[in-house]
């Protein structure tokens, strides 16, 4: 609880400090709800390409990574406000648990690995961004699944990272 405190806190020191634009952004500061808590920093250095840097926390697992990410018009003949991103980038993983399935065997109980690990990894990104015209938010939905190294398993994929993003950009 005192996690959502800390990000109401944080949003409303930046909605009354910077002088905020509408649709086109040089910078977003974004939460994320899903599979993990998270927030990310996104600059854009230019109309189409930007990175973003992520801190995720969640079932037993802290992620930081850095993904390269491409922004297109999703529906340019309908909508300008619409974006779809894609993109790809690192990140460095630590978990005290893990579960691991074996897909061969798809109805088997997990097996159960506890400790202390630290992960590197490779990310996807996907997204689809709605960008409000008159007010400095976006809203997204973000789907990045990332390939990890070095675990109690020695390969790891993880597909089930979604999550609904809500964004404060100047």
């Amino acid at each position: 609880m005192r996690f959502i405190y800390l990000y109401t806190t944080f949003i409303l020191l930046l909605a009354f400090s910077i002088k905020s634009t509408g649709q086109d952004y040089k910078n977003a500061v974004r939460f994320s709800y899903g599979t993990y808590l998270g927030v990310s920093y996104k600059r854009m250095f230019d109309q189409e390409q930007g990175f973003l840097a992520n801190i995720q926390y969640g079932e037993n697992s802290l992620i930081l990574s850095g993904i390269r990410v491409i922004d297109t018009p999703a529906f340019p003949e309908t909508s300008s406000k619409w974006f779809f991103s894609y993109g790809y980038g690192v990140h460095l993983a630590y978990r005290t648990k893990i579960k691991n399935r074996n897909l061969f065997r798809p109805f088997a109980p997990a097996i159960v690995h506890e400790g202390n690990f630290v992960s590197p990894g490779i990310d996807g990104y996907l997204g689809l961004e709605y960008r409000f015209l008159k007010y400095p938010f976006t809203v997204s939905a973000d789907f990045m699944p990332n390939f990890e190294f070095f675990g109690p398993g020695y390969f790891r994929v993880n597909m089930n990272t979604l999550s609904v993003t809500a964004a404060f950009v100047f």
